[in-house]
């Protein structure tokens, strides 16, 4: 009876995840939506930071710094352009833009076998991990565009570590691949 009360425990375990991966593609239009609307503002910021910049410049004679409006621009424009963004920063990681869906990790390590193997939650864990991934990947760069005001030490750097654990995150499997065979071996 008690083998039998785990077995149902870990199957609605199981479906929960199910349902919840079920749940997030929306969610992950919604994330692609609000970075594509903050890109728009982020590039009327920054044409209003140059005008600002070139206001100051003609009318004194102080050195203003053009580092604002151009991570404006720049973070406008991976927010703009994140499908574009993403696929060239996954081909710059993996060497490959493709992102793997859901195959099954073949390896000799239990662990990884039992949650990404030929399991029932491997799939959905991927979607929730790729999901995150995402999210991070738009935190990031929202990191780095607030650095601009000085607010924060480091803002730069805790954004891009934000944006490269982003794209591990989204490309989980091959991430679990390349730290396994680095560990494990094949």
């Amino acid at each position: 009876m008690a083998g039998s009360s785990i077995i149902n425990w870990i199957t609605s375990q199981a479906d929960l995840l199910n349902n919840v991966a079920n749940n997030l593609g929306p969610v992950q239009k919604l994330i692609s939506g609000g970075a594509y609307l903050m890109g728009i503002g982020f590039a009327i910021k920054a044409m209003y930071s140059l005008r600002t910049l070139g206001e100051q410049r003609q009318s004194s004679a102080t050195s203003s710094s053009v580092k604002e409006p151009l991570l404006y621009l720049i973070v406008a424009s991976v927010f703009i352009y994140l499908p574009t963004a993403v696929h060239v920063m996954l081909n710059t990681t993996f060497g490959s833009s493709s992102i793997l869906q859901y195959s099954s990790i073949t390896t000799s390590n239990s662990t990884l076998s039992s949650l990404f193997g030929n399991s029932y939650i491997g799939a959905p864990l991927t979607i929730i991990i790729q999901t995150v991934g995402l999210w991070a990947f738009v935190k990031g760069w929202l990191m780095i565009a607030r650095s601009t005001s000085g607010s924060q030490q480091g803002g730069v750097g805790k954004g891009f570590v934000h944006v490269f654990g982003g794209i591990l995150a989204i490309n989980i499997v091959q991430t679990i691949n390349i730290i396994n065979n680095t560990l494990y071996g094949t």
